[in-house]
């Protein structure tokens, strides 16, 4: 067996408040559009797919290597956007805003330690970002684009990035269905 599974940072309420009320304004655009559940919003650091359940341990124990190399930090949610910039709009995104750099520093920490175990890697450059909605289709993609386009400064939060958890993903026809395995403190 195998556990579809990815390492993240959640957020803290008022950020998520915040972007469920833009999901809900953006929603009358209309389409067929999916939105993520409340509960699924998250900052994805690594998708590392369908994990064989006898390193499911092993993921888990470099997920904390890799955090305790890296000091907690302070970043935000800042805007949405969606992405592709042009053409059919694929996805909605919350903006996540990282003076610090240490997102990118973290997601680095954690793909050296996958990659040694030939675990699923990305081929493009990390861009910390919320998934709030992915696009199937819409009549109007450039009125979706200009109602996104209105979120563009709004100021969800700041939180502190203080710790990763690792989940699971079991799709279903609902949507999927995300389940903490571990959780890791930066710094520690």
């Amino acid at each position: 067996m195998s556990l579809r599974t990815f390492i993240a940072v959640e957020l803290d309420v008022p950020i998520l408040a915040g972007l469920v009320r833009a999901q809900g304004e953006l929603a009358s655009v209309g389409g067929k559009i999916n939105w993520v559940a409340r509960a699924n919003l998250h900052v994805t650091m690594n998708f590392l797919g369908d994990v064989a359940d006898e390193a499911i341990a092993e993921v888990c124990r470099r997920m904390a290597a890799a955090a305790g190399r890296v000091e907690p930090f302070e970043f935000a949610v800042r805007g949405l956007a969606c992405t592709p910039s042009h053409g059919p709009v694929r996805m909605i995104w919350g903006l996540v805003d990282d003076p610090s750099g240490l997102l990118a520093v973290l997601h680095d920490e954690l793909a050296n330690q996958f990659a040694s175990m030939g675990l699923r890697q990305e081929n493009r450059e990390y861009r910390p970002h919320v998934t709030l909605a992915r696009v199937k289709y819409v009549e109007n993609p450039a009125r979706l684009r200009g109602a996104v386009r209105a979120f563009a400064d709004t100021e969800f939060g700041a939180q502190h990035g203080e710790e990763l958890v690792a989940f699971t993903s079991t799709l279903t026809k609902e949507g999927p269905i995300y389940a903490p395995l571990a959780r890791a403190g930066l710094g520690k």
